[in-house]
């Protein structure tokens, strides 16, 4: 039975996100440039919520993002389904590793998210970045960042880099910090992505609770900023696994 579902959903996953590149991409030349980012978001918010239903997930939201204007949100990094979950409650900008652009059709739909692409170990393509970063948030978008800078099993959050800290600080924009658990866990360490997006296709549903904190102010140095971001993560994704143990019992 896992593998018809995996082929199904997979089958599911490459046809619906083709189906909404297409549609955008069509209307996209139809629309004026103003209107162009109002558009953008409609179809980035059919695509991440449709994604998640294909693959079972399930959302558990709690608390909700009650800020104006700009925003930076940091949250810890476990599976690639995290950007989906991210993009579907903030429907933001999303930073992300560089090679993802080159992917195909993920790296297309990527860059009509307007995406930034970071190269960490460039220093020019990360000072590129954060201006980017920066620009995006004095503009009033939210930025979507996972400062731990790569995937890790379980729920311990990792050291958080100080780059996106910096580049909103004195800006006066909240940065939300976000705590994500799974369960089922679902790891992605060393295995490729398709490996990774088989697995998750082959569970029949997967419960992802997602806890918001307080804003955090942006005018501390970077540093201070990250851990303190990253130790409020830490506790939210405590509480979210806590209400995930409560759901199973």
């Amino acid at each position: 039975m896992s593998q018809v579902r995996v082929v199904l959903r997979i089958g599911a996953f490459v046809g619906f996100s083709a189906g909404i590149l297409a549609a955008y991409e069509t209307r996209r030349a139809m629309t004026s440039v103003s209107g162009q980012e109002q558009l953008g978001s409609r179809y980035l918010a059919r695509l991440t919520d449709g994604l998640l239903r294909v693959f079972g997930a399930e959302l558990l939201v709690h608390g909700e993002p009650t800020y104006d204007g700009g925003a930076l949100v940091v949250a810890n990094h476990q599976s690639a389904l995290d950007i989906g979950v991210m993009l579907s409650v903030f429907r933001g900008v999303l930073l992300s590793r560089h090679d993802i652009a080159d992917w195909p059709l993920l790296g297309r739909l990527a860059k009509h998210g307007d995406t930034i692409f970071v190269d960490r170990e460039d220093r020019r393509s990360g000072a590129a970045a954060l201006r980017e970063i920066r620009r995006r948030a004095k503009e009033g978008r939210t930025v979507v960042a996972f400062p731990e800078g790569g995937t890790f099993p379980g729920d311990s959050v990792h050291e958080f880099h100080p780059g996106v800290f910096a580049a909103v600080r004195s800006l006066g924009i909240p940065i939300i910090p976000v705590g994500l658990a799974y369960a089922p866990a679902v790891p992605y360490e060393k295995e490729s992505f398709a490996k990774h997006l088989t697995s998750i296709a082959a569970r029949p549903s997967t419960r992802i609770a997602v806890h918001l904190g307080e804003p955090l102010p942006s005018d501390l140095d970077a540093r201070s900023t990250a851990e303190a971001a990253r130790v409020r993560v830490e506790g939210l994704v405590a509480d979210a696994r806590r209400e995930l143990a409560g759901r199973d019992h």
